[in-house]
């Protein structure tokens, strides 16, 4: 062949890998480090579970996974900087139901539950009331009986006003004829801090968190009891109609390139299979639920409607 004629081959071979959708996206993603942005500050579950997908992420991607923590607004804000982002995929946030769900049907922001590319969800724990491993509740018996006898006295925390762990304390105390005096904090971190200087007196978290700080789980909101913690009964157990769990999955700023979309989620179900990545959620109580993106999305939306009804019921819409 002369050279005119491998010139002109070349140039049509280079037309055609151009021609190809995304390609040229996909050889090059990641770029750098990808940004993978948290809703809270660190120790809480969003926080751990991120940690344990982030080195297998990482290799999954071939590039560098750096976590951030953006804690604020009941972790709003870390989601409306994520929607602002370039849809390149070199940022993404590990999202959870109050950043993603609950904050939007609270108030007016800058971004709704669906305003996002959903590569995948990667756990779904339900949540238990928990108290220090000293306190002198030992049961919820003792809980609602010290809140009838002291109306007013009952303190718990929450990482945030609005978040899951906010709403299913509220609506176990609702169902159950009693109050308590709300404080919220900004993570799970700072909630533990405030158990231990006795500024509250419980909170709802995973048993993750329980684990981690050794708190003592007095009722978990769930259909049956948990494996590693048998002694621990259900609300239903209790004659308390309350189910409550924190989920969260991975998301992206709306409008990634389809390649960079299938690269992400096939990172993510890469590293949501390793051992490495199911040995720390078990160390950490906390069951794995993967959920491929157009499931984690179907399932987002679903609980949008669902929860937009709770805050309703409980009265927590900002006027």
């Amino acid at each position: 062949m002369d050279t005119s004629k491998l010139r002109l081959a070349v140039a049509a071979s280079t037309m055609c890998l151009l021609l190809l959708p995304g390609l040229g996206a996909a050889q090059t993603f990641p770029k750098g480090p990808v940004q993978m942005l948290i809703p809270f500050g660190p120790g809480g579950t969003t926080d751990l579970m991120a940690r344990a997908l982030q080195p297998e992420l990482d290799r999954a991607l071939a590039g560098s996974v750096v976590i951030v923590n953006k804690a604020g607004a009941g972790g709003s804000v870390a989601l409306a900087e994520l929607a602002r982002a370039k849809p390149d995929g070199q940022t993404i946030a590990m999202t959870t139901i109050g950043a993603q769900v609950l904050q939007p049907a609270l108030r007016k922001l800058s971004y709704a539950t669906g305003d996002f590319d959903f590569i995948c969800g990667t756990y779904d724990v339900p949540v238990m009331m928990m108290v220090k491993a000293d306190s002198p509740f030992k049961s919820l018996a003792d809980v609602l009986a010290f809140a009838r006898k002291e109306p007013g006295a009952l303190t718990y925390g929450s990482s945030g006003q609005g978040t899951s762990l906010h709403i299913a304390m509220a609506a176990l105390l609702s169902r159950a004829g009693v109050t308590g005096l709300h404080v919220p904090y900004k993570s799970s971190g700072e909630m533990v801090t405030g158990l231990a200087g006795n500024h509250i007196m419980m909170f709802m978290e995973t048993p993750a968190v329980a684990t981690q700080y050794q708190l003592r789980p007095l009722v978990v909101l769930a259909q049956k009891r948990l494996d590693n913690f048998s002694g621990v009964p259900t609300a239903a157990e209790l004659g308390l109609d309350v189910r409550g769990s924190v989920w969260g999955g991975l998301v992206g700023p709306k409008g990634m390139p389809a390649d960079i979309r299938q690269r992400l989620e096939e990172a993510c179900a890469t590293a949501a299979a390793t051992e490495a990545y199911r040995s720390a959620a078990a160390r950490l109580n906390n069951p794995l639920v993967y959920r491929n993106a157009r499931d984690f999305q179907a399932f987002a939306e679903a609980e949008a409607k669902a929860y937009a009804n709770v805050v309703r019921e409980f009265g927590l819409e900002e006027k």
